[in-house]
């Protein structure tokens, strides 16, 4: 619901034609259609990834799993990182801006690559958590935006689209630091829970422990 609110919220104002919802480069003639295919892709990743952490659907229909993940993957993410490192040099990024959106496609890529890979293997356990890895990477953007308006909402800021662009342009490493840094908390806590269940139950104890 979540991620269906945020889409239905920020898409529709850059499909109204040229009037984007952030500024566009005049001197670089495909920012907008680069920005569309970003968004495009970015949806279809928004969508099937969804679907990847569905238990429900995972074990009922796996057939829907897989080829959702396939989606995910070549349709979506992996695209729509490389996208980005196009748009780092249409925007208005910094350096710094333009490391951290870079660092945080080749994370994106690797971790959904590594994912991939990994269910072809039949690893599933190491699959979910690469999975979740991705979906931390995948889910940047509203974790980013939470954090711009959380900024803008402090005492003496206000809602000066200035200060929300400048976050936005300085600020594209916290966002995915932040996801990651909760979903490394989230799988060692899960683990060590399993693993404490284990050993009171007298079963042996696992290499790697499942998610999800």
């Amino acid at each position: 619901m979540l991620l269906t609110a945020f889409l239905l919220w920020k898409v529709p104002p850059w499909l109204g034609g040229r009037q984007a919802a952030l500024p566009l480069n005049p001197a670089v003639p495909l920012h907008y259609p680069l920005m569309i295919l970003h968004i495009g892709f970015g949806t279809i990743a928004f969508a099937t990834v969804c679907l990847q952490l569905w238990p429900w659907l995972r074990a009922r229909h796996p057939a829907v799993h897989r080829f959702s993940g396939r989606l995910y993957v070549f349709a979506g993410m992996i695209p729509t990182a490389l996208l980005s490192v196009g748009l780092i040099f249409a925007g208005p990024l910094t350096v710094f801006g333009k490391v951290g959106t870079a660092t945080w496609a080749a994370l994106s890529v690797f971790t959904t690559v590594m994912g991939f890979l990994r269910a072809r293997r039949r690893r599933f356990a190491e699959h979910r958590r690469w999975m979740l890895y991705s979906f931390a990477l995948v889910t940047n953007v509203i974790t980013s935006r939470a954090l711009a308006y959380l900024v803008l909402s402090l005492p003496g800021i206000g809602p000066d689209i200035i200060a929300f662009t400048q976050f936005q342009v300085e600020g594209p490493w916290l966002s995915w630091m932040l996801n990651l840094a909760l979903v490394h908390w989230w799988l060692r806590r899960t683990d060590r829970r399993r693993r404490n269940a284990r050993a009171g139950s007298g079963r042996p104890v696992p290499g790697h422990a499942q998610v999800g």
